[in-house]
């Protein structure tokens, strides 16, 4: 399995401590995420886009791929994710993407209908986590949390009984988001029939 990080501009976490990143092969920045790869020290194995918001020029990156505005038919973080793909990716987390512009956001959004889902997207306001079928959480009691669906379409059947209000086959659609809940152990387990969906956890209670 090859796990890859993928940095990209818009809406990253100011820190780097306590994201929890999964061991990671390589790393993927697409355009202005070099600034957060800069200011943490991340050697960018592949730097990808048209550089038009990057604000910076590393003094050291790996590769580097150029793509033109005029011809961009992506975006640069699907770029990123295409590249990663290319590549060997087999799974993925995903920091940035997460806020300014909501065509940008709701397009990153739909990307995962193609990609595959990240284990976990950080971005400057929330951290989320995906689950397929089933996964613990170690955490801490009162923490807030909402339970989203993964895709536009999705349909899902949830149980997680650690929290203030449990959910029991809660059916989780769009229709049906279930927002600021709270742990209420060290502990969360949550598992899922029919699609997967994300955790999401606050920025101030950056996830597990």
């Amino acid at each position: 399995m090859s796990h890859v990080l993928i940095i990209t501009g818009g809406g990253a976490p100011k820190a780097l401590e306590g994201l929890h990143l999964e061991a990671y092969r390589f790393i993927v920045v697409a355009d202005s995420g070099i600034e957060f790869a800069v200011r943490h020290d991340l050697f960018a194995d592949i730097w990808v886009g048209d550089f038009d918001s990057a604000k910076i020029k590393p003094e050291r990156v790996g590769e580097i791929i150029h793509k033109d505005h005029d011809m961009k038919l992506e975006s640069d973080t699907e770029l990123a994710l295409m590249i990663g793909v290319e590549r060997g990716m087999t799974t993925y987390t995903l920091i940035g993407g997460g806020g300014y512009r909501m065509d940008h956001l709701l397009q990153t959004y739909s990307l995962f209908g193609r990609y595959g889902l990240p284990l976990a997207w950080h971005t400057k306001y929330e951290s989320l986590y995906s689950v397929h079928r089933e996964r613990r959480f170690i955490t801490s009691a009162g923490r807030t949390l909402s339970f989203l669906p993964a895709s536009f379409t999705g349909r899902s059947i949830v149980n997680a009984s650690e929290l203030v209000w449990p959910l029991e086959s809660y059916q989780l659609t769009t229709k049906s988001i279930s927002l600021s809940n709270r742990t209420t152990a060290d502990l969360l387990n949550v598992t899922v029939e029919g699609d997967p969906i994300f955790l999401c956890f606050p920025v101030a209670d950056i996830g597990p």
